[in-house]
């Protein structure tokens, strides 16, 4: 960090991190004993931990990686090679997942009927559209984006790659999103979540390897 603007952002998205905690405090007694942690791919729950641990750990563990997230993204090679808005979004990105994740773990908790499982494709989907629509910004770094030998040598199959990766990171959340809407099925919403995430990986990768073979 070389400025206090940086020093700055790095306290607040923090305080962010752990602002959960204080929305668990404000129910405390409304909680149950043992609160449920960790969800199944069928929506049952396969991790419980008592309330009183429950409420610290996983703000406090955000906020850890969050730290190293952060001091990674600000780092010289970074700054020099990123954007400073696409350096901006995922300085927010775990803060924002903090509060998104403890809510989704406070209302389950509190409310037996809520549907974890929607809420978490749908903020996964929302995830995809913004990072794809900076994808395309980023320039070679060690950090954030397609980072393959074939990127990594040359600029303008990196440039090629990631718009590419932009629209396909898009058209993934749209459809995550939109599963997460119309499909009812349990087991269709897995093969949707992880089919269109496995593409808008693979396909770029492809890709990038192909337009070095033809160099």
């Amino acid at each position: 960090m070389k400025t206090s603007k940086d020093k700055g952002l790095l306290i607040l998205s923090t305080f962010v991190c752990l602002l959960p905690i204080a929305l668990y405090l404000i129910v405390f007694d409304l909680l149950p004993e043992q609160m449920i942690q960790q969800w199944g791919a069928d929506g049952t729950a396969n991790w419980t931990m008592p309330r009183e641990w429950a409420i610290f750990v996983m703000p406090l563990s955000l906020a850890l990686v969050h730290i190293i997230v952060f001091f990674a993204i600000n780092s010289s090679s970074s700054i020099n090679s990123t954007p400073p808005k696409m350096r901006t979004l995922f300085s927010w990105f775990v803060p924002v997942t903090s509060v998104f994740t403890n809510l989704l773990i406070l209302f389950a908790n509190l409310d037996e009927s809520f549907d974890v499982g929607v809420a978490a494709l749908i903020f996964v989907g929302l995830t995809f559209i913004i990072t794809g629509n900076y994808l395309p910004k980023t320039r070679q770094n060690y950090f954030i984006g397609v980072r393959v030998p074939w990127t990594m040598r040359c600029a303008d199959n990196w440039a090629k790659t990631h718009r590419l990766s932009g629209k396909l990171f898009v058209a993934t959340g749209i459809v995550l999103v939109l599963g997460s809407v119309f499909l009812t099925s349990e087991s269709a919403l897995i093969v949707t979540l992880l089919s269109t995430i496995t593409l808008a990986v693979v396909i770029p990768i492809t890709y990038s390897f192909a337009l070095s073979r033809k160099g």
